[in-house]
This record gives C-alpha cells, structure tokens and sequence, in this order.
C-alpha cells in the first residue's frame, strides 16, 4: 500500500528529505497549473514559483503538523510564495485580466462561453472556484489557503456560481 502524503511529509519533517522527490511527483501538475493560473499564463514564472513553495517545504518542514492535510498545507505555500513575488514586483497578485489556463482545443471549441465567463468572474470568486473545481479540495481546505472562514467560502462559491450563470447567459446573447 502506498503511504499517504501526510505520512511521506511527517517522514520528510524527520530529515528524510529524499522522501520530498515523492510529493514533488504527485503535486508538480497541479501546484504549476495553480501558479501559471496566478502569473497570468507565465509560465516561466509559475517554474520559479514551483521551486519556490518546494524549497519551502524544505525549509520549513520541522513545522509540518502531524494531523493536517498536506495538499491545503502545500497550496497554502505556493499561494504565499505568489504573494511575496507579487509584492516584490510590486504588483497586486491578482486582477481584472485573469484567465484561466486554456482548455484543450477540442474542449474550447465545444465551450467557448464558460471560459470567457469563469474568466469574468471578480479575482476573489475565480480563485475560490479554481481551488473547488479544478484542484478538487474540499470548502475547509480553501478556506485554510485563502486564510478565512469556511462560511465565507460558502458564501464566495455561491456568489460565483450565480456570477457565472449570469456571465454565461450574457455571452449566449
């Protein structure tokens, strides 16, 4: 049976580091398509960035807590290491021109609209339904990385959903 993330992290918090190239195998997909979504499809950048929340893994793995989930704790880095690069580029981390990646060509071609209408959405509702629906992690975990309440990620999931639909009957006219 093969050991779960926590156990691979609570092992690399013992000074196992070689233990890391696992979970760096299992979240470099989705942890570089977050971060190429944050840096507006630059994806030079999102690499950086991808080195840059594993190096900080590293660096701060004594203060793993054994009992957490490591994708919310993984995610949460990689949101903060956007965050500091934004800031030293003085630039906000994100704004009006957000797009999501693109979608296979087959895909864009058959739903042209849900893009353009998730890519509508204010940065705050994007993000909430990024981390829902393409990074599959549960209200408490976003609430987790985004630093608030899992109520108001309930609340931001069900403003965006609403935002959405009206977004997308827009571009249908």
């Amino acid at each position: 049976m093969a050991a779960t993330d926590e156990i691979i992290m609570e092992e690399v918090a013992a000074g196992k580091v070689h233990r890391l190239s696992l979970l760096y195998d299992r979240y470099k997909a989705p942890l570089l398509g977050f971060l190429i979504n944050r840096t507006h499809q630059d994806r030079a950048t999102a690499e950086d960035l991808l080195h840059t929340t594993f190096e900080r893994v590293i660096k701060y793995r004594k203060s793993w807590q054994p009992g957490s989930t490591f994708k919310t704790w993984i995610f949460t880095i990689a949101r903060n290491a956007h965050r500091d690069h934004c800031r030293l580029q003085g630039r906000m981390p994100i704004d009006d021109n957000f797009e999501f990646s693109r979608l296979p060509l087959e895909e864009e071609e058959s739903y042209p609209d849900c893009r353009h209408a998730l890519a509508a959405l204010p940065d705050n509702y994007r993000e909430v339904v990024e981390l829902a629906w393409q990074r599959n992690m549960k209200y408490a975990d976003i609430a987790t990385v985004l630093n608030t309440t899992e109520a108001n990620i309930k609340v931001r999931m069900h403003r965006a959903c609403k935002q959405l639909r009206h977004n997308y009957h827009k571009n249908q006219s």
